[in-house]
């Protein structure tokens, strides 16, 4: 089994050291729960107040044989310089006095929409993070899969694996497998220099706001923000299995495993890093239907994790989120 690197902070765990027991605290922890990304990301300040510049190492030193009585060259390694962006999220949860009042307990009327809108951000942060591009909308952060979009003409091609080979992939009903190798020097979340990590919330308290006619009415009103952004650092702990095709997806067979199998050893180094595996519920399915194939000898297990059975792959987690489409388009 892979050694998780436990000396890496979760946003919980930054949350916790800054917030003991606060209230943001508890939401993230909240949270977390229903959240695959929240439990297992690294995250960082940012150097910048706007995300973080990195430095990459493209290169290594070229190292030379020498005889008695000659010199070496000196030589030195080559790095390069990207700027991650953190982009801003942000929502108002606004109740009508009025109806707060109607149940009898309004701070318990406002926490249940405040629930629904600490899901919200998740579902939003959590979707960007797998689909968003800065190329397409600056203001939003730079998510996975435009950094691996293509595998023609693609400096990190290796780290894509065209499913099944790429037999039969067609039509918008694809979807990808990743893995992920969460880590402080590989791939992590950031949030701005001199700013507090994580869902931050203001009680605005009772407010006059206008309705769609621009009628005004009191109203408590919560703000509602999350500046964050993700920092691949080293894309060579990060592995896609593109055009997983829906249609072409078997109950029995070892296609899903073949290629979860060739991840594993394309990633740069399973114990450097803390390693994940994201699927949607269709794929997490079929693994799950493959894993029981008697004609296989399958990697699949499932160990208990605080008294919960976790799916693992050759001693990785494989998480299910909904973030992951099945809708994607073929990637060439």
């Amino acid at each position: 089994m892979a050694t998780i690197n436990d000396g890496n902070l979760t946003l919980l765990d930054n949350l916790k050291r800054r917030d003991p027991g606060g209230a943001i605290a508890k939401i993230v922890e909240a949270l977390s729960l229903s959240s695959p990304l929240l439990q297992d990301m690294v995250w960082k300040e940012g150097n910048l107040t706007t995300g973080e510049l990195v430095t990459t190492r493209t290169a290594l030193p070229p190292i030379s044989w020498r005889r008695m009585n000659e010199g070496v060259a000196p030589s030195k390694s080559i790095t390069d310089q990207v700027t991650e962006t953190c982009g801003m999220l942000n929502g108002q949860s606004v109740v009508d006095v009025k109806l707060a009042k109607l149940g009898g307990d309004e701070m318990a009327f406002r926490a249940s929409e405040d629930k629904a809108f600490v899901q919200a951000m998740n579902n939003t942060l959590e979707s960007a993070y797998f689909y968003a591009s800065t190329k397409v909308n600056p203001e939003r952060l730079m998510g996975l899969s435009p950094r691996l979009d293509a595998i023609s003409g693609n400096p990190y091609a290796n780290q894509i694996i065209n499913f099944n080979g790429g037999s039969g992939a067609s039509g918008n009903d694809q979807n990808s497998i990743w893995l992920v190798g969460w880590g402080d020097e590989t791939v992590y979340g950031i949030y701005p220099k001199g700013s507090v990590g994580g869902l931050q919330y203001k009680d605005m308290g009772e407010q006059l706001v206008l309705d769609s006619n621009s009628r005004r009415f009191r109203a408590y009103v919560t703000d509602w923000s999350w500046d964050a952004g993700l920092v691949v650092k080293d894309a060579r702990y990060l592995i896609r299995i593109a055009n997983v095709d829906t249609s072409n997806l078997l109950a029995t067979g070892k296609l899903l495993i073949q290629d979860m199998i060739r991840a594993t050893e394309r990633i740069q180094d399973l114990d450097n890093c803390r390693p994940v595996f994201y699927c949607n519920r269709r794929v997490r399915e079929f693994l799950r239907l493959q894993s029981q194939d008697t004609s296989q000898n399958s990697t699949i297990t499932f160990d208990t994790v605080a008294g919960k059975p976790v799916m693992m792959f050759g001693g990785v987690p494989v998480r299910r989120t909904d973030a992951l489409l099945s809708t994607e388009s073929p990637i060439t």
